[in-house]
């Protein structure tokens, strides 16, 4: 009984959760002034609850603090209090704000991360920290640059304060697309001196994010991988889904899978994509580039490489276009430079792409645009075109060209269609934003036009050949306007043509 009285005395005269004493002990710490505006003490369990608590500049305290805390809860136990190593059960942070600065002149940073980082040899050993709405914001040395931020809807750390690294679960809120990030692993020791250099690892999953906040496209995304390194250097793969994968001018659904390794720059957001592999249908697109920030522009810009090897043209087709059938098939070759800077003015106003593409073995879905081609065809080889069996080798064609796109304009250049014995150069603009054509070509044929039963017998006329002919080769001139769905076609024989 007296034994017991004097232990009580012990405990109240060096009760460890007072204002004074916790102030002193967050202060050793963080190795800054501590500043508690509200405090309250509790004794079931023994602890305290703590508002409005900052942690100040070590050298210009009049700046705003690093560190502030809405709400700190820590909840110990008496058998922890008399242990030889103190431990506490459970602290919970509410509201938590972190300001991570760059490095100063001379090379270091003056950040500390919360209870990871101490000024004596003392340490406090947690079982569990518990952060709900913490936000992270990695500032930039520019001062046109705003901060890059990371906002955690719910962190759960363990092991803290055991002079190792600490153990995470959280739950990160992603704004574009909109969804929730959850990931497990480890982090630290936290690297006081070079914050970047603080090493993490772990896993994530990303699941039901919606697509369709980005203009143009829309599906549903799910996502998941791996990731070790430095907060500069997180080297990530991993994969993506979006089985209901569409673009907004096509009524097509197509499953695309999409597998990744990049390098993420956690202070900064910046992501280097080192190889993408994307497969939709039966075509497949590799990818490499960044989503990266640019000096004095707010948000991400995305600059990729693409290729297309052995693809198919009608998938390419299903995704851009409303047609029930594509109008083409064939196998597809690409390449192409994309950049797409962040904010309005929308997807296809921004889109900045060069590219080359060709076409081999391509065929009309069309009997009506079709058959003329393989009239054509015919009559350049020689052959007699009233023979009821089709020569598959009629209907191969090669299609090639470069393409530039700018402000929504599409335009065309050393375009050219052959077939044997028949080849059609054109050049021009199409309009992404209303559909419109403006095509400018030439169609130069060793057949005869009155060999076709339709398409260009529709605008060149068999009584207008003689006028045409140039050392036996047929040269047509001609315009395509209107709209990709209503296309008009007419000769043009005072057009300048320098194909």
């Amino acid at each position: 009984m007296i034994g017991t009285g004097v232990v009580a005395i012990q405990l109240v005269r060096n009760w460890p959760f007072t204002k004074q004493a916790v102030t002193i002990a967050l202060q050793d710490r963080f190795a800054r002034t501590v500043e508690i505006r509200n405090f309250r003490g509790t004794y079931f369990p023994p602890g305290f609850i703590a508002e409005g608590i900052s942690f100040l500049h070590r050298q210009h305290k009049n700046l705003p603090p690093l560190i502030t805390v809405r709400t700190l809860i820590l909840q110990a136990s008496y058998a922890g209090l008399f242990s030889i190593h103190k431990r506490v059960g459970r602290v919970q942070v509410i509201g938590l704000h972190v300001l991570v600065p760059p490095k100063s002149t001379n090379g270091k940073s003056n950040s500390v991360m919360p209870l990871t980082d101490s000024s004596s040899a003392k340490s406090l050993a947690i079982a569990e920290i518990q952060a709900d709405g913490a936000l992270l914001e990695f500032m930039s040395s520019r001062s046109d640059k705003e901060p890059f931020k990371i906002e955690v809807h719910r962190l759960i750390l363990d092991h803290v304060g055991e002079n190792g690294p600490i153990f995470f679960r959280a739950a990160l809120l992603n704004t574009e697309p909109p969804g929730e990030i959850r990931s497990t692993g480890q982090f630290g020791p936290w690297n006081a001196d070079e914050p970047g250099s603080t090493p993490v690892s772990g896993s994530y999953t990303f699941e039901n994010a919606n697509l369709g906040v980005f203009e143009g496209i829309a599906g549903t995304l799910s996502s998941r991988g791996k990731f070790s390194g430095t907060l500069e250097h997180i080297e990530t793969q991993g994969g993506a889904d979006v089985p209901n994968f569409h673009v907004s001018d096509s009524s097509h659904i197509v499953h695309l899978s999409t597998e990744f390794q990049a390098e993420v720059d956690a202070t900064n957001g910046d992501t280097l994509l080192q190889s993408v592999r994307s497969h939709f249908e039966r075509t497949t697109v590799l990818s490499s580039g960044g989503v990266t920030g640019q000096p004095g522009q707010r948000g991400k810009t995305v600059a990729l490489e693409m290729a297309v090897k052995d693809g198919r043209i009608e998938d390419l087709l299903r995704l851009i276009t409303e047609d029930k059938h594509p109008s083409m098939t064939g196998n597809l070759s690409l390449r192409a430079r994309i950049k797409l800077p962040p904010g309005p003015p929308g997807f296809l106003k921004k889109l900045d792409l060069e590219g080359d593409f060709g076409v081999t073995h391509e065929r009309f879905t069309n009997a009506a645009v079709q058959a003329p081609v393989n009239k054509l065809t015919e009559s350049a080889r020689g052959e007699n075109k009233k023979q009821e069996t089709e020569d598959p080798e009629t209907v191969l064609s090669y299609l090639k060209g470069h393409v530039s796109v700018k402000a929504g304009i599409a335009t065309l250049s050393h375009v050219s269609f052959s077939a044997p014995g028949t080849l059609a150069q054109i050049r021009g603009t199409y309009n992404l934003l209303n559909k419109t054509v403006n095509l400018q070509g030439v169609l130069h044929t060793n057949g005869k036009l009155s060999d076709t039963t339709s398409g260009f017998k529709a605008i060149v006329l068999k009584a207008v050949s003689p006028f045409l002919k140039k050392k036996s080769v047929t040269e047509v001139p001609f315009t395509v306007g209107g709209t990709s769905t209503q296309p008009s076609f007419a000769l043009d024989f005072d057009g300048k043509r320098t194909f």
